[in-house]
């Protein structure tokens, strides 16, 4: 072999890279914001691995960039990121509450029962979205408190647009029919009145069509409450998100990975610093994880 070809062999073989490996899968990136809240987030879905990012902002006020990691198998496994101070947190198996850091606590029954509609209404109104056809859906919801229930009473409407979830996993995907009954239970937040720690019976009732996986909502609370003087009074709030980004394609294995400089803590600094507000994207954080083991 002559002299100038073998060199170029040889340059050829130290520049080479080999590719990282990948899997397919989904990214789906959601902005929403309430008031003066903003909250961006990034899911990166690929078969029973999910990666959550996210950073929050409320007026002067930014969260650290954070991440979560879920692995579900035989034994399931959550790893809870700070990006900024590099360190993690993690959880194997066990109850949901174990590992999302919720104490169990000795709940009763109220003795009253929530009923709650809800109702899917199909407007006609189709448009692409992201290479998908979306449906717009109105959902109305009522909650009916009865006797003796510690719930409030309340009225929802969402204004949403919807596309097929066949894409993706089957945990993310809408669950049931959309119609019949289903009794639950409900605990009670009040913490200092007759209502602590009680639970009431729910009987969630569905009509209308099947949703799929919302791109984009807009959604009006308007709940009743009795004010220090007590007189009833409504009070509404309206919130929204809708997805900025939605690819389909490989996604690089090292996503599901924790880093290697990063240091393993058993509480996040980021926890013992006070959220922008109740709802904070920690409380989101607890409800992916329900949502995706149950």
């Amino acid at each position: 072999m002559n002299t100038p070809l073998a060199m170029l062999l040889l340059l050829g073989l130290s520049t080479f890279t080999a590719p990282n490996p990948s899997v397919n899968g989904l990214k789906i990136v959601t902005r929403q914001v309430t008031g003066g809240f903003t909250d961006t987030r990034t899911e990166y879905i690929a078969g029973d691995k999910l990666r959550n990012e996210w950073h929050s902002q409320m007026r002067d006020h930014t969260g650290p960039p954070m991440a979560t990691i879920i692995l579900r198998g035989e034994h399931d496994h959550i790893y809870v990121l700070d990006m900024q101070a590099h360190e993690y947190t993690s959880f194997e198996g066990g109850a949901k509450s174990a590992m999302v850091g919720i104490k169990p606590r000795p709940v009763v029954d109220s003795g009253g029962t929530l009923q709650i509609w809800i109702q899917n209404i199909d407007t006609g109104e189709r448009k692409d979205v992201f290479g998908h056809i979306a449906r717009h859906i109105i959902t109305k919801e009522k909650r009916v408190v009865g006797p003796g229930a510690c719930s409030k009473p309340s009225e929802t409407e969402t204004d949403g647009w919807y596309i097929e979830g066949s894409e993706l996993p089957e945990w993310k995907q809408q669950k049931g029919t959309g119609q019949g009954i289903v009794v639950a239970a409900e605990v009670a937040a009040g913490s200092n009145d007759k209502c602590f720690n009680k639970m009431d019976k729910i009987e969630l009732h569905r009509t209308g069509v099947e949703t799929g996986f919302p791109v984009k909502i807009m959604t009006t609370l308007r709940s009743q409450i009795t004010d220090p003087e007590g007189k009833e009074r409504v009070l509404s709030s309206t919130w929204g998100s809708e997805v900025v980004e939605l690819t389909e394609g490989p996604l690089e294995l090292s996503l599901f990975e924790v880093p290697k400089d990063f240091k393993r803590v058993e509480v996040l600094k980021s926890w013992n610093v006070p959220p922008p507000r109740p709802q904070s994207s920690w409380e989101w954080f607890k409800e992916k994880v329900q949502e995706f083991f149950r």
